[in-house]
């Protein structure tokens, strides 16, 4: 096979050669120039196709016209698919958004529902068990219960998971102040009411099982209404 410099070569020698090599090299050029405007029309169709990206130009191209064959085949307008398609994700979104917010709502309410239940199961074992002012003390042991996936409760207490009536009855049974003194009718003289010390819930928070301990004699007595808040 002939190169082109051969051909060039070749011409001149002939009689307007010079000529004719100048007329192949426009058509040559003219030919490059048409194939570069015809591939850059081509790759920027391509890529408003977003088909330029993969391995497989030709097999893209391919299954795109079978498509548009396909739409036409059913009466469809292949110039409206773009139209249609966008048109069909913005539906398909709006329905997504309106499925995941009914299913947060409906995952709230059901937690709400669960939260309320265990609340009045909690104040239920803590009135059992004569507890003093047992909706503050429900917010001390509240954390110690949690939730298996069939929504049944269970109270930690170390490595023990319990019945929540066990759990507070275990808990009221560590913690003596939290439970009702039993005042026997007459006893202790009423001219020692003001001797001991009247505590409070605050006052307890902030002590020390082995200060609770140490003051149980006052404690016993009675807790005073200004702990509950």
């Amino acid at each position: 096979m002939y190169t082109l410099e051969q051909i060039f070569e070749a011409l001149g020698k002939v009689e307007n050669g010079g000529t004719m090599v100048a007329d192949l090299q426009d058509a040559i050029r003219n030919a490059r120039e048409e194939a570069a405007k015809s591939r850059i029309e081509k790759n920027k169709i391509l890529d408003q196709l977003n088909l330029r990206q993969g391995d497989d130009v030709d097999g893209a191209l391919k299954n795109l016209v079978a498509t548009l064959a396909a739409v036409q085949s059913a009466g469809g307008d292949p110039s409206q698919l773009g139209v249609q398609m966008t048109e069909l994700q913005k539906q398909v979104k709006e329905l997504t958004d309106k499925y995941n917010a009914s299913e947060e709502k409906a995952k709230a309410e059901h937690a709400k529902r669960v939260k309320t239940a265990i609340r009045s199961e909690l104040i239920s074992a803590l009135t059992n068990g004569k507890a003093i002012q047992p909706e503050a003390m429900l917010k001390i042991i509240e954390g110690n219960v949690s939730i298996g996936d069939d929504d049944k409760a269970v109270y930690k207490a170390g490595d023990k998971s319990l019945s929540i009536e066990e759990g507070v009855k275990g808990w009221l049974k560590e913690n003596p102040w939290a439970v009702k003194a039993e005042i026997q009718p007459g006893a202790g003289g009423g001219s020692q009411g003001g001797a001991g010390k009247t505590y409070s819930y605050e006052d307890l928070k902030g002590m020390s099982r082995e200060e609770i301990n140490a003051h149980w004699e006052d404690i016993s007595k009675g807790i005073s209404k200004g702990a509950e808040k």
